[in-house]
């Protein structure tokens, strides 16, 4: 499986596995099902009593479909979110509207025309698992890692935990999602030298964010704010 490098916004460049073309056709399958369910059951609803207009506007969730769910399920159809992908920016920042817009738009050319072989064609040939949607909107699909930030900034603490850097109340989500994937990156190298100087550089940023320094290991520094972070947010 091809990996990407994902920069984040505090310039440590994160590794992502891409999703694969065939993972990505299996959850266009799913969406393709489900909206098929909501066609089905529309078209049982209506009657002849219903006028065009109201059909009309029972068919734009469907038409709206892949840019509704995206915007509001952080980059996932159901399709993605049963088969753990996801939409992300290349550059490390929060997909947004324009983002989302941008590959449903495309998405006419590139999955509706010739079911899909556009798609599947510029996707074998850029590399990064991007479409033609991806490439103008500098988005890509990737694989939610098992245990990685992608299943949210919570961590069970340890019995009778107690605070350790109060400072870490200057930090937010998106900063311990980085440190939990630095964090998966360094136990998955086996503390390779890329993997330590990686977790080197994330401790550092967290430091000058946080305003202290800390003599303990990277390791088991970012281990520490994460459980700082899950106390204070918990209480």
């Amino acid at each position: 499986m091809e990996n990407i490098s994902i920069q984040t916004s505090q310039n440590i460049a994160i590794e992502q596995p891409v999703a694969s073309i065939g993972e990505r056709i299996v959850a266009a399958a799913i969406d393709l099902l489900i909206l098929f369910i909501y066609l089905m059951i529309i078209s049982l609803l209506a009657s002849p009593k219903n006028s065009t207009v109201a059909f009309i506007i029972l068919l734009l969730p469907a038409f709206f479909y892949q840019l509704i769910c995206e915007l509001a399920m952080d980059g996932q159809s159901w399709g993605k979110k049963i088969m753990k992908i996801k939409v992300v920016k290349i550059d490390g920042t929060q997909p947004g509207f324009t983002t989302y817009l941008i590959r449903w738009i495309f998405r006419l050319v590139d999955v509706l025309i010739l079911f899909g072989g556009v798609a599947a064609i510029v996707i074998i040939i850029n590399g990064k698992g991007q479409r033609l949607g991806d490439l103008v909107a500098n988005s890509t699909v990737i694989r939610i890692k098992d245990g990685s930030s992608e299943t949210g900034i919570f961590t069970s603490l340890p019995d009778n935990y107690s605070l350790n850097f109060p400072q870490v109340s200057k930090l937010n989500d998106s900063d311990i999602l980085i440190a939990k994937d630095v964090l998966n990156f360094m136990k998955e190298s086996y503390h390779s030298s890329s993997a330590r100087e990686m977790g080197e550089k994330a401790r550092k940023a967290i430091e000058s964010k946080m305003g202290i320094q800390s003599e303990l290991g990277s390791e088991k520094f970012l281990k520490t704010v994460i459980y700082d972070y899950n106390y204070i947010h918990s209480r």
